[in-house]
């Protein structure tokens, strides 16, 4: 039977959906910039290269074994490699990426508007209006826009807050994918049935009941 009700919602976070969410975030980001690097109509090639191989810094393996990893060199503005399943998750850990989660959201959409395509908002619309706290990552660096929510390595985490956080980038991606089908110079019309719908197998309700993620029979 699919899973007709949310997953995550406020006052309702178990660690393992979180961590399988952070799997499916992170592997849709991937699927979306491997996607452009394949398309026909987008001229840059370098998607992945820069907004993935570059900025997310994690090996995540859910409660079913299903895994995502890329691994950075630690620098000045990336943090540690985190080791991330459903039976560890440290503040510190998951604040780190939450940030490079941000971090490469913000680059892709900047990527976007500088590549010459039909749209060139997709940082306003997909970035700017959905990211809506502060993220810090070990090093100092933050980003994020508005002031309703610091998250910080150090500081205890608010768990209604953080799903108000996982909401806005589940809306993110799926704006940001309807928005690459419906794109004119965008050749392929299948970023949201392959890497929103097919990919983000979780329900996020927001703290108005607003829902974001897809109904499925997935136990990770």
């Amino acid at each position: 039977m699919s899973n007709i009700h949310p997953d995550i919602r406020p006052g309702g976070l178990g660690q393992r959906n979180l961590v399988t969410l952070l799997r499916m975030i992170c592997t849709s980001l991937q699927g979306i910039c491997a996607k452009l690097d394949d398309d026909g109509g987008v001229p840059s090639t370098t998607y992945e290269a820069n907004c993935i191989t570059a900025l997310i810094n994690a090996i995540i393996e859910d409660s079913t074994g299903t895994r995502f990893a890329n691994v950075v060199t630690e620098s000045s503005s990336v943090g540690p490699v985190r080791l991330i399943n459903p039976y560890g998750i440290s503040d510190n850990a998951l604040v780190e990426l939450m940030y490079d989660i941000t971090n490469s959201v913000e680059t892709l959409c900047e990527q976007l508007d500088g590549d010459t395509l039909t749209d060139t908002n997709y940082e306003v619309l997909c970035y700017t209006a959905k990211f809506l706290d502060i993220v810090e990552n070990s090093k100092g660096r933050a980003l994020g826009n508005g002031s309703r929510y610091y998250f910080r390595p150090t500081g205890v985490r608010n768990d209604d807050t953080l799903i108000e956080w996982l909401y806005n980038v589940l809306d993110a991606i799926s704006t940001l994918t309807a928005k690459l089908d419906a794109d004119g110079t965008v050749t392929d019309t299948t970023y949201t049935s392959l890497w929103y719908t097919a990919a983000i197998l979780l329900r996020v309700e927001n703290k108005v009941g607003n829902v974001k993620g897809n109904t499925s029979t997935y136990l990770g």
